[in-house]
């Protein structure tokens, strides 16, 4: 009689419950080395509490510092500034991050103060005519940037990280053309501008 290497017989490889039983088995096994793979490459030590990071955008950085107050809450600053063409946005912001699944996924908010320019349309006027086109204006003033993104801490506790993330800084405030011709014809008034930066950090924590 024929019998595999595991010990089992040809025809009970071949019953379909022995297949489901071994397909179930190597699916637990992958997911425990996982798990173990992952405590081991992103564990992230309680007793760490501070995280320096440089951050580097499409055309764009930034600088970052995080305290940990607790394992899942951390209160941060950052400054930023990234550019593509006409679009642009720079600013500084304070915040808290939140870890809701462990040390590695966060979500964040900032406030502070930030500019944004980029296209629209505005009202102007040339005499007693208004016109409405679209065309290069900035917001500057007040700004609230939610964000989301990891921390991946590579290798042992502590030392050098790594953190992708994207954040949509929000500028509420002063809004008008950044041509100095056209802010003879528009009055300046509250806008809204808002960004969109995409940014990877690295970092060393202790």
């Amino acid at each position: 009689m024929y019998y595999s290497p595991l010990g089992r017989t040809a025809s009970e490889e071949a019953s379909p419950i022995y297949g489901v039983f071994m397909s179930k088995k190597c699916i637990f096994l992958f997911l425990v080395l996982a798990l173990v793979i992952a405590g081991g490459v992103f564990g992230q030590n309680n007793d760490i509490k501070n995280w320096v990071s440089g951050e580097v955008s499409i055309l764009g950085g930034g600088v970052r510092y995080e305290y940990m107050l607790f394992p899942n809450l951390s209160l941060t600053a950052n400054a930023y500034f990234n550019t593509l063409i006409i679009w642009n946005d720079w600013g500084f912001t304070a915040g808290a991050r939140f870890y809701p699944f462990g040390p590695i996924f966060f979500g964040e908010l900032g406030l502070g103060f930030g500019y944004h320019s980029g296209t629209g349309d505005i009202d102007y006027k040339v005499g007693d005519d208004t016109y409405t086109d679209n065309y290069w204006i900035r917001t500057i003033g007040f700004v609230i940037s939610p964000g989301v993104g990891a921390k991946l801490d590579v290798g042992p506790p502590g030392g050098f990280y790594i953190q992708p993330g994207l954040k949509v800084p929000i500028v509420i405030g002063n809004k008008k053309p950044v041509l100095d011709w056209l802010s003879d014809y528009y009055e300046s008034k509250v806008g809204v501008g808002v960004g969109f930066l995409i940014y990877v950090g690295f970092g060393y924590a202790f």
